[in-house]
């Protein structure tokens, strides 16, 4: 047995050490270098925008609101240039590229596009979330995500630069969130073919896969509001299965998720999208936290019915059952 697992350890160690070698070089300067982050206004956009200026990155940020842009503008040196981008527009995407180009010159380009605009869309049980929810959702994380990132592909191609989608460990293994899982499942799908298909023309795609994070996507009152939501929009058929009992349970379960869940330290993802532009050899996939490492992931790399046997256990039965089912 030893004879068989002691091998494995070393390749696996070996490996680890030599992805981490790989690593540490870096670009000879960013001064000359200029980066696009959409969904500047609060939460990682933000302080990608922040991390990269005190790198001496130019930045494009790319908020949604005019308070996001006045915000940044308080916070960062000259060499953040604020914009509005609405990413589910095409035509503010245009302008937004239409800026970008004034600003690097006829033959200049971008180092990098960080795509990290998304929302969680809506929460409660998957039954609760309806085709416009699917649509709201996938408008912002993939359509929004794909629309950027073929308007900005010519820029990157001058710089042989690189683009960064930011998809969650949802986009891996997703014990239950619906629409916001399923669009990271497809910005996972879309990044991979991307990159295998701009890699001959030097335009190189990395995936960020975040753990839970407390942020104001994930706070108890972001989850209470978009459970309560969901269930407003059921037919009254489908409410009275569910019932206020189901409901209540279930919202304050979330609540107590998002308050004792997720991690504050923040620089997981703001140092990996750092070292994504700054290294030599970046990597494809940035896994970011620790419960996206030790739990999410290894769960993924389980056939299924072993991977869905252990999230059962670990995810506590509700003690409150739906009004309208009947156990055996």
């Amino acid at each position: 047995m030893l004879g068989t697992v002691l091998p494995v350890l070393l390749a696996i160690l070996a490996y680890r050490l030599y992805k981490w070698a790989r690593g540490l070089p870096r670009i000879s300067s960013t001064a000359d270098k200029y980066v696009l982050v959409t969904g500047c206004d609060t939460g990682f956009g933000k302080l990608h925008a922040q991390r990269l200026d005190k790198l001496g990155f130019h930045v494009f940020a790319a908020c949604l609101t005019e308070k996001g842009q006045q915000d940044l503008k308080q916070l960062c040196s000259d060499r953040v240039v604020t914009m509005a981008m609405d990413v589910t527009s095409h035509d503010s995407i245009l302008k937004a590229r239409d800026i970008v180009k004034t600003h690097v010159g006829e033959n200049g380009g971008l180092w990098g596009v960080v795509n990290n605009a998304g929302i969680f869309g809506t929460l409660g049980h998957i039954e609760w979330q309806t085709r416009e929810d699917y649509f709201r959702t996938f408008n912002v994380n993939v359509f929004g995500l794909v629309d950027v990132t073929r308007t900005f592909l010519p820029l990157l191609k001058k710089t042989r630069g690189r683009v960064i989608n930011v998809s969650s460990i949802y986009g891996r293994n997703d014990p239950g969130s619906g629409a916001y899982g399923a669009s990271k499942f497809a910005v996972e799908g879309y990044s991979d073919c991307l990159r295998r298909m701009m890699r001959p023309y030097g335009v190189s795609v990395h995936i960020m896969e975040p753990g839970v994070f407390k942020t104001d996507l994930t706070s108890p009152e972001a989850f209470e509001r978009m459970m309560q939501q969901s269930y407003d929009k059921l037919e009254p058929d489908v409410q009275e299965w569910y019932g206020e009992e189901f409901l209540n349970h279930a919202k304050d379960t979330a609540k107590k998720i998002a308050a004792d869940f997720g991690s504050t330290n923040y620089n997981h993802v703001v140092d990996a999208v750092a070292h994504c532009l700054t290294a030599v050899h970046p990597q494809s996939r940035y896994v970011c936290g620790w419960d996206a490492r030790l739990l999410m992931i290894p769960l993924a790399w389980l056939p299924t019915d072993v991977g869905d046997f252990l999230l059962r256990l670990l995810i506590v039965k509700p003690k409150v059952q739906p009004k309208g089912f009947k156990q055996d």
